[in-house]
């Protein structure tokens, strides 16, 4: 009993995986590694119901290369609802050193702007080759919500006045310090959902 209930759990996580699709690793105009094709995971049921909560919802991706030599990167998004103003607010940091903020008026244009996401993940002198991804989907509970809306609070600072669903700028890092920051507050909290893909490199362009 308890070999088949582990297979059809394990039957249970493959279904799910294959229903995400894998994003891609490609090379940018400065060579730096970016994830493109981010797979649709605002759809699946579980993060949606979070989403729709007015809690935020951190995504949190981790890269490393598989090859000699080892490069490691990543990106971090949070999402929330603000309930009282009906938007979505969103604020992004990666490799980059760079963080963006950006609300939008409904969750299809938030859609829309997670399609067309490109995430700076790994620097210029990673070496082509295999490299595994990670995502993890964490869900903040009402306790933690007081240090998110004090992140938003600090992202959105300053923020003019203008369209909801428009980006609302980019706000240049001194370093990498907050990025490292928040990437290191995602590890060790329990995900909602956890996808992990084998991936390809490209060699760097010429």
């Amino acid at each position: 009993m308890v070999k088949r209930t582990a297979v059809l759990l394990g039957l249970m996580l493959a279904a799910r995986l294959g229903a995400v699709t894998a994003p891609v690793l490609e090379r940018g105009a400065d060579n730096g590694v970016v994830l493109t094709r981010l797979p649709s995971v605002l759809r699946q049921e579980e993060v949606h119901r979070h989403l729709e909560t007015g809690l935020t919802t951190t995504l949190a991706f981790e890269v490393r290369t598989l090859g000699s030599t080892r490069t490691r990167g990543g990106a971090r998004i949070d999402i929330r609802y603000e309930l009282w103003d009906e938007v979505w607010l969103v604020t992004r940091a990666d490799t980059s050193g760079r963080t963006q903020r950006a609300s939008f008026a409904s969750f299809e244009k938030l859609e829309a702007w997670w399609r067309d996401l490109r995430l700076e993940v790994l620097p210029a002198r990673s070496p082509a080759g295999p490299a595994e991804l990670r995502l993890r989907v964490i869900p903040f509970s009402q306790s933690e919500q007081l240090d998110a809306q004090r992140w938003f609070s600090r992202s959105l600072a300053g923020e003019s006045a203008g369209s909801a669903e428009a980006v609302s700028g980019v706000v240049a890092e001194p370093s990498g310090d907050l990025f490292n920051l928040l990437l290191a507050t995602s590890i060790g909290r329990p995900a909602l959902l956890e996808y992990e893909w084998k991936l390809s490199l490209p060699g760097r362009r010429r």
